[in-house]
C-alpha cells in the first residue's frame, strides 16, 4: 500500500513539470468531462456566410437564390484514458448534443413573381430544425516512438507519438423518406429531421509531438500535430432538394435518384500546432494554438448521374472543405501534493476557439467556449 501511494506521488510530482501531454503512466486513468456552447454560420466559396448566387428557372421565371444556414450547439463530452504502459495510453470519447438547432433562411431575386418559388421552398426546406442524443463515438489508441514526454523529463527534451483511431457512427442519421409520412403542414417529416451523423466509420492514423524547455524556471512547450482521416462508403438515405432539375414534385425527384444512394466522404488532411507557458509554477498554464483541415471532394452513387454530380460540386458550391481554428485556453492544476486543494487531484481547462476568415470554405464557420475538468487515478 505503501508503494502505491508513493508511485502515485512521483506520477503527480512529475505531471506538474509538464502540464500538456499526449499519453499517461502505466495503470493511471484520467477521467475528463467537457461542457461547449458553439455557434457557425456556413462559409461559401468566398469565405462569406451563406451560398450565393444561386441560379434557378422555374415555369419560365429566372431566380436568384441567396442561402444561410446557422447552427448553435450544445454539447457534452466524455472522454476516459488508461495507460497501457508508460508509452502507450488506450481513450474512449463519447459526445452528445444536448441541444442542436440550425436556422435555415434564404432571400430571392428575380423580375418575376417570387411567391411560387417560395412556397417551394418552403416545403423542401424548413427554417428550424432541432435534434438532441449521442454523437459518434470515438475509440484509439495513443503510443511513444521517441523521445521522452514532457510529464516524464529527461535528458531529450522532446517526444514523438502516433496514434490511431476509429470514430463509429453512433449519431442519428438522415432517417427515410416515405410518401405517407407527412406532418400535419403537409410537410414529409424526414424534410424536418436535423441528423447528427452521417452513418460513416471514419479512420485516422496520426504522428503527433512536443518540445519543452524550461526559461527563467518557467516551462515552455510546442506541439505539434499531423493527421489523415479517410471514410467508409456506406448507403445512405439521400436529401431531396428540387433544386437540381426543372422538377418540384418529391415523388418525380425520389423515382429519378432511386432507393439505394451509396456515400463515399472525402478524405481528410490535419494539421495543428499550439504554443503553452506557464504562467504561474505548478498552477497555471496559458496556450494558444491554431490548425487546419482540407478535405478531398465526396463521391455520390445513385440511379442519376447528373444527381451525383450536382450534389458535390455546383455552381459556388463544393463538398471540398477548408476550415482553420484558433484556439486560446487556460488551464489550472490541482495535482501538487504540497499544495492540492481537497481530496482528488483534478486540472481545470477554460478555453475559446473560432475560426479564421478567408481560410475556412464550403463548411461551418464555429466559435465556440469550453470548460473542462480532467482527474487522474492509479489503479493495478
Amino acid at each position: 500500500m505503501i508503494y502505491k501511494v508513493f508511485s502515485l506521488l512521483l506520477f503527480f510530482t512529475s505531471f506538474i513539470l509538464g502540464q500538456t501531454h499526449f499519453t499517461i503512466p502505466q495503470n493511471v486513468w484520467r477521467i475528463t468531462l467537457e461542457q461547449e456552447i458553439a455557434s457557425a454560420n456556413w462559409k461559401g466559396h468566398d469565405g462569406k456566410n451563406g451560398f450565393k448566387n444561386f441560379n434557378y428557372k422555374l415555369n419560365g421565371n429566372d431566380y436568384s437564390i441567396n442561402q444561410n444556414w446557422i447552427n448553435s450547439l450544445k454539447s457534452q463530452t466524455f472522454l476516459i484514458e488508461y495507460g497501457f504502459t508508460d508509452k502507450s495510453t488506450f481513450f474512449l470519447n463519447i459526445p452528445r448534443f444536448q441541444k442542436f438547432e440550425q436556422v435555415h433562411t434564404w432571400s430571392i431575386d428575380s423580375d418575376s413573381n417570387k411567391m411560387q418559388l417560395e412556397d417551394v421552398l418552403n416545403q423542401y426546406f424548413p427554417k428550424n430544425k432541432s435534434n438532441s442524443g449521442l454523437s459518434d463515438v470515438n475509440i484509439g489508441m495513443k503510443m511513444l516512438f521517441y523521445g521522452n514526454p514532457a510529464w516524464r523529463g529527461g535528458k531529450n527534451k522532446y517526444s514523438i507519438f502516433a496514434g490511431i483511431d476509429a470514430t463509429f457512427p453512433f449519431g442519428e442519421r438522415l432517417k427515410k423518406y416515405y410518401p405517407n409520412d407527412i406532418g400535419v403542414d403537409g410537410i414529409p417529416n424526414q424534410f424536418k429531421q436535423l441528423p447528427i451523423g452521417n452513418g460513416l466509420t471514419e479512420w485516422k492514423g496520426s504522428i503527433f509531438g512536443e518540445l519543452y524547455r524550461k526559461v527563467s524556471g518557467r516551462l515552455i512547450n510546442i506541439n505539434w500535430l499531423f493527421s489523415l482521416s479517410s471514410f467508409s462508403r456506406g448507403s445512405i438515405n439521400p436529401s431531396y432538394s428540387f433544386l437540381w432539375i426543372q422538377e418540384t414534385r418529391i415523388d418525380s425527384i425520389s423515382k429519378a435518384i432511386g432507393n439505394s444512394v451509396l456515400f463515399k466522404q472525402g478524405p481528410e488532411i490535419f494539421l495543428s500546432i499550439q504554443g503553452q507557458i506557464e504562467l504561474l509554477p505548478k498552477r497555471i498554464f496559458l496556450s494558444s494554438g491554431m490548425d487546419w483541415m482540407r478535405s478531398g471532394r465526396d463521391q455520390y452513387f445513385s440511379s442519376s448521374d447528373e444527381w451525383d454530380t450536382w450534389m458535390t460540386t455546383h455552381g459556388n458550391y463544393d463538398t471540398k472543405k477548408t476550415l482553420s481554428n484558433q484556439y486560446l485556453k487556460f488551464n489550472f492544476l490541482n495535482v501538487d501534493p504540497l499544495k492540492q486543494k481537497g481530496p482528488i487531484p483534478f486540472e481545470l481547462e477554460v478555453g475559446a476557439r473560432w475560426y479564421v476568415p478567408f481560410l475556412t470554405y464550403h463548411t461551418y464557420g464555429y466559435t465556440s467556449s469550453w470548460i473542462k475538468i480532467s482527474s487522474y487515478f492509479q489503479a493495478w
